[in-house]
């Protein structure tokens, strides 16, 4: 028998302390003040013998019922012994092997392979094993079901086979969405194969535990019960890792343009032994590489900011080296060119571009150049035939006058074919042009009757136009008021999505699907006769939210990720033939048109988007997370729930050593509590102890009650013996 709090059995060695105290106790005589004792006779005192116990039986049911108590409390079970079957259970096994950018470092990837060899090699006939591979993303390479139509005597040497083939990669390490997947697969398999009575559910993780690692997955995940976690560490051979990171601000000292200087920030890991490093260029001469060289000092653990070495030939020169650690997989910097990207604006009308009563005035200075825009403004009438070239090679047409029948033949063409054109109402007149372009014959259109002034209510924050004014510090449009605004049936236009209504309830923004693009229509002007749009905080990003939505990246980047998903600029995704991307590797990926985003950014270096018209550079680095190769702590992991169940000694650190202890006793005392729990030993103990007291309560009222008729009749024979006494002296007297 075992106990769970063994500790209040000590409260059984307490019953012999009165007893003792009982036999070693000695009788004090009181001395009582009397007045006369010529009286009464001489008797000798008759004395109790003090150390000699009565109602033996009565002691040791007391004591019992303390000893039963103190048992009860110690939470007694019977432990089962784990009887060895003849038929042995087999075990679900899932093999997690790490394959991202930091397990690229000397001698790791061998030592993987070799743990992933002696976990198959423990492997037994009747276990299901799956074995996945996981870096930013979780793949499966060999699942329960492949797994079980391989011939068992193949089975291992197969699998052995695939691993052999694998390699890691350039992308972060996920860690907990691979920990989620193998151990969503896990109970997959045990839905699918209900069958099989299987012992063990776990999970071999073999990976060198970077503090980098992506753990977000695993706090919104409940980790499944007697699902335990077996950690195979991979040491590498040094500790120094110094990694490089491109540093980008608002001053331009992140290069903001290919002549500022470059700041470059170097973070040296936590278990480095080295502290001095070189950077230079990659494609430098020897000799100038020498003279340009960059000295770096970077304690352990800590990071700093340094202007990169002048570049002898700034067309060249994209790769920028750090030397002095002890592996080189993040020792590299690829820097693209800076973009600036040129976007065209036609406005459609004949305002006065230096007139502040007009519309043109505020376009043109809302639209000014930034360090990834150039705008590019031009403006045309509405009366006059537009070149088919300025309409073609506009990112975004605002239309805000009367436009004649042939304008309005190449606008349609514009917005069939995917583009985002947006039409002013400034008077009713220009209600012909929206029923020419929204492909109707005729729609009603009338001044409204407005009372003061209008304000904007009912505004469509979930649309992609307007999400950026979603939060409602950002969505407050009751400041801006509308003098005038048109009025027309939007009965009229039956696809027509309003994005915001008037207080009166006519609509005041509305998108109409022309083909495969967008026509975006406003009721009312920006100009000061009709409102105070151009002068609120709210015109210039809304501006920009439609020329972004017209396809336009208002921040497009040179610089990204490995795994990043690269947007295609507006101007390439138009061009009639197929794009064509060139990786750092020289391999060609085709764009299909149209496509908007490239994905496959596997490797680091720089690629090329390949046009007709032109090429266009963009440098993929390695993300700084996966750069952070210290092996995190096993506690990190612990938080989540997880359960250990062993590690070798030898490849984790001290305090991860004493953590897997604690967890290995607590979990120890987990299974006990469970097994206490379903016996339940102590309600025996529990009614035993209530007979016990029972019987020592009818005991001691059994033993009492003749004692005391003993004493009373005693008693009253000493008080006859003194009234005869007392009678005989007073005749005597």
């Amino acid at each position: 028998m075992s106990f769970l709090y063994p500790l209040f059995l000590a409260g059984i060695a307490a019953v012999g302390l009165p007893i003792v105290l009982h036999m070693i106790r000695r009788h004090t005589r009181k001395r009582v003040e009397f007045s006369s004792l010529m009286f009464l006779r001489t008797t000798i005192p008759r004395f109790k013998n003090r150390s000699r116990l009565e109602n033996l039986l009565l002691l040791i049911l007391r004591c019992l019922i303390l000893c039963l108590l103190a048992f009860a409390f110690s939470r007694p079970f019977f432990p089962r012994e784990a009887v060895e079957s003849r038929v042995r259970l087999g075990s679900r096994i899932v093999l997690l092997i790490d394959t991202s950018a930091s397990m690229r470092r000397a001698g790791m990837w061998d030592q993987a392979i070799s743990e992933a060899q002696s976990v198959l090699d423990s492997v037994d006939q009747a276990d299901r094993v799956c074995v996945m591979s996981f870096d930013q993303s979780t793949k499966t390479q060999i699942g329960f079901e492949q797994w079980g139509a391989l011939d068992p005597t193949q089975r291992k040497s197969v699998v052995i086979e695939h691993i052999s083939k694998l390699s890691p990669g350039w992308a972060l390490t996920n860690l907990g969405s691979a920990l989620v997947s193998a151990a969503e697969a896990i109970e997959d398999d045990e839905v699918n194969d209900g069958q099989q009575t299987i012992a063990m559910r776990q999970v071999v993780l073999i990976s060198d535990l970077q503090e980098g690692s992506n753990l977000e997955a695993m706090h919104a995940y409940e980790w499944p019960e007697e699902m335990e976690l077996v950690v195979k560490l991979v040491r590498c051979q040094g500790t120094t890792n110094a990694a490089l990171q491109l540093v980008t601000d608002r001053s331009g000292f992140g290069g903001s343009a290919d002549d500022s200087p470059l700041g470059i920030r170097i973070t040296n890991s936590s278990d480095a032994t080295a502290e001095r490093f070189q950077l230079n260029w990659a494609d430098e001469t020897a000799a100038s590489a020498s003279s340009r060289a960059v000295d770096v000092y970077v304690p352990p653990g800590h990071s700093i900011v340094v202007r990169a070495p002048d570049r002898a030939d700034e067309s060249k020169a994209r790769k920028l080296i750090l030397t002095g650690d002890d592996h080189d997989f993040d020792n590299t910097l690829y820097l693209a060119p800076h973009l600036q990207q040129q976007v065209n604006i036609l406005y459609i009308g004949s305002d006065d571009p230096n007139d502040s009563k007009g519309m043109l005035y505020y376009v043109r200075r809302a639209f000014g150049a930034t360090s990834a825009l150039k705008p590019h403004v031009i403006s045309r009438p509405g009366s006059k035939t537009i070149a088919a070239a300025e309409i073609e090679t506009a990112h975004l047409i605002i239309t805000a006058d009367v436009v004649n029948q042939e304008n309005l033949v190449s606008l349609r063409r514009y917005l069939e074919s995917g583009r985002t054109l947006l039409l002013v109402l400034k008077s009713i007149d220009e209600a012909k042009t929206l029923a020419t372009l929204a492909g109707i014959e005729t729609i009603e259109s009338q001044e409204a009757d407005v009372d003061r002034y209008a304000m904007l209510s009912r505004i469509e924050f979930k649309h992609p136009l307007l999400t950026l004014f979603s939060e409602p510090r950002f969505g407050d449009f009751t400041q801006i008021h509308f003098w005038k605004y048109r009025r027309i049936n939007i009965g009229d236009l039956p696809d027509a999505r309003v994005l915001a209504h008037f207080d009166s309830g006519d609509p005041a923004w509305i998108e109409l699907p022309v083909g495969k693009g967008s026509l975006l229509v406003f009721t009312c002007g920006w100009h000061p006769s009709d409102s105070q749009l151009a002068l609120s905080s709210k015109f210039v990003p809304l501006l920009y939210s439609i020329l972004e939505y017209g396809g336009v990246l208002a921040g497009q980047q040179s610089q990204y990720f490995v795994g990043d998903h690269i947007p295609i600029p507006q101007s390439m995704k138009l061009e009639p033939a197929n794009l064509q991307i060139r990786k750092p590797d020289n391999s060609l990926v085709s764009l299909d048109a149209g496509q908007r985003v490239f994905t496959q950014t596997d490797l680091p270096g720089i690629y090329t988007i390949e046009s007709s018209a032109e090429n266009q550079l963009f440098a993929v680095n390695l993300p700084a997370r996966e750069c952070q190769t210290a092996a995190m702590p096993i506690e990190d992991l612990e938080r989540f729930g997880v359960l250990f169940k062993q590690t070798s000694a030898s490849l984790v650190e001290p305090s991860s050593s004493v953590a897997l202890e604690r967890t290995s006793q607590a979990r120890r005392h987990s299974s006990f509590a469970g097994l206490e729990y379903e016996q339940k030993v102590w309600r025996w103990v529990f009614i035993a102890l209530l007979a016990v007291s029972l019987i020592e309560i009818w005991l001691a009222g059994w033993l009492t009650r003749p004692v005391q008729r003993t004493e009373n009749r005693g008693q009253k024979t000493e008080d006859r013996e003194q009234r005869t006494e007392d009678r005989h002296l007073t005749s005597d007297l």
